[in-house]
């Protein structure tokens, strides 16, 4: 008597499209989620299914059809730090050529400047996508916590540019300026560009609040000797110095804002709080407020969250609650 084995299913990595995608139906909510991927430039599935709604398997198997048909793609450098038995993440999209296109004729918008995506998605550093990842952490996070309240508005991105002045945004990166700062007797201009921005608005008292927001990923020392290199101190005395200048009214239009420090421990949140208390000029300062993501993501509203402050205190985003 003879056995024959069941043939075996071929493993295909997911980083690999099929050559022979099961066809399926373009719907809205597809190209809703083309446009949240494209305004973020990397989402993972679970973003997605936060933002999006529906069950995570029924999105799972629409973000796979939307890669299968080249709309999106899954940046290669998210497979690098595979390790068996490792347990796997949630998937990681951007968007794809396919995809830049159909935007650009769903829309009737140009799609710009003839590049290659894939390329642009596949070039991408690790560090870069896990911090762009953590970006999106975060500004999920706070669409999702407006979701039924009409006691607060939020804006972010292009959408708060309204009010800059027309020569700020003509330029290529409108966020981005430089200070001019002293430490220890020596002048340097240390340029400025936040994460992420933000503004809160309470439409019943008219009263809107500005934030930037800096995400740390703990890979940048949090003080070094001087302020030629980068550190969490060179951006704390940077930001002091446009608040005291009062550069955000003269380049953005705003007349207040605050800057949101989410890092990766509480003991980091307690370094950079001694950081800008060892300096006269950010000592106990109110501009600063500092959370670790454990902590501010680990609650069901991120509103909820009380940042820590530099004089040892701890306070809401919204002043009402």
């Amino acid at each position: 008597m003879s056995i024959t084995s069941p043939p075996t299913k071929t493993y295909r990595p997911r980083r690999i499209r099929s050559n022979n995608p099961l066809p399926f139906q373009l719907t809205e909510r597809d190209i809703k989620i083309i446009q949240l991927v494209a305004r973020h430039r990397f989402l993972n599935s679970n973003h997605v299914r936060r933002l999006v709604g529906g069950s995570a398997k029924n999105i799972t198997n629409r973000l796979k059809a939307l890669f299968e048909h080249g709309l999106l793609d899954r940046p290669q450098n998210q497979f690098d730090t595979y390790r068996m038995g490792g347990g796997t993440s949630p998937l990681v999209y951007a968007l794809a050529d396919k995809g830049v296109q159909l935007l650009a004729d769903t829309f009737e918008q140009p799609d710009g400047k003839r590049i290659s995506w894939t390329h642009k998605n596949n070039s991408a550093s690790r560090p870069f996508l896990q911090h762009t990842l953590g970006i999106a952490d975060f500004a999920v996070a706070m669409q999702i916590a407006m979701a039924g309240r009409d006691d607060v508005d939020l804006i972010a991105g292009d959408e708060l540019m309204d009010n800059f002045p027309a020569k700020i945004l003509a330029r290529k990166k409108p966020y981005r300026l430089s200070v001019p700062v002293i430490h220890q007797n020596v002048r340097l201009d240390i340029g400025l560009e936040a994460d992420y921005a933000f503004s809160l608005y309470l439409p019943k008292v008219r009263r809107k609040a500005f934030f930037l927001v800096e995400i740390d990923r703990g890979t940048m020392p949090v003080v070094r000797r001087d302020l030629k290199q980068s550190s969490i101190l060179r951006k704390l005395l940077a930001y002091q110095v446009m608040w005291k200048m009062k550069l955000h009214q003269k380049h953005f239009g705003w007349g207040n804002f605050r800057v949101l420090f989410v890092t990766e421990s509480t003991e980091r949140v307690e370094n950079m709080i001694a950081a800008a208390n060892s300096q006269s000029q950010t000592n106990q300062s109110p501009l600063f407020l500092f959370a670790d993501k454990s902590s501010l993501y680990g609650l069901e509203e991120v509103l909820d969250y009380q940042w820590r402050d530099t004089i040892g205190g701890k306070q809401f985003l919204l002043p009402d609650m």
